[in-house]
């Protein structure tokens, strides 16, 4: 028998183990070489290739998104009407012929994106409670900002 496929030898567990994580990369969806960790800032690119940047828990990270900001047309930010900002949050943009070209949950506060010119549909859902803005119109050089708000009780809040 040939000791090289013997899964009993001791050599195989470490190539085995070690291989593992390769062998995870290679078969991981190409989303997920896109992202990149920047302390709790999530930059990448959506399944339709569209750029975007999420976090801004802190004030750090905040300031650090704004100034990157101009390299995204879009600009969502999501807020209890308390005033907490909120994270965690589903966000579904549909051209206007329907097709999805973002679905993700926030990372934070602020969700920036790239998209070509064109009308949007955003659904942005925070708990069970989901908010639309319909015919979102985006134009070269112009970057269009949106607020939602939503209705938290506080002891929701103070579960975060």
């Amino acid at each position: 028998m040939d000791k090289r496929f013997n899964f009993n030898s001791k050599g195989i567990w470490p190539v085995l183990f070690l291989g593992m994580p390769l062998v995870f990369l290679l078969t991981a969806s190409p989303a997920a070489f896109a992202r990149e960790l920047t302390e709790s800032i999530v930059k990448g690119v959506t399944e339709q290739g569209y750029q975007f940047m999420s976090g801004g828990a802190g004030t750090d990270e905040r300031n650090e998104m704004m100034q990157q900001a101009n390299q995204y047309d879009l600009a969502l930010a999501f807020a209890a009407r308390s005033g907490d900002y909120l994270s965690d949050v589903k966000v579904v943009v549909t051209d206007q012929r329907g097709k999805e070209v973002v679905n993700t949950t926030t990372a934070g506060p602020l969700f920036y994106v790239d998209l070509p010119p064109g009308r949007y549909n955003v659904k942005a859902t925070y708990g069970d409670q989901t908010q639309e803005i319909k015919g979102l119109q985006i134009s070269n050089g112009r970057r269009i900002s949106r607020l939602f708000h939503w209705n938290v009780p506080d002891e929701q809040l103070s579960e975060r």
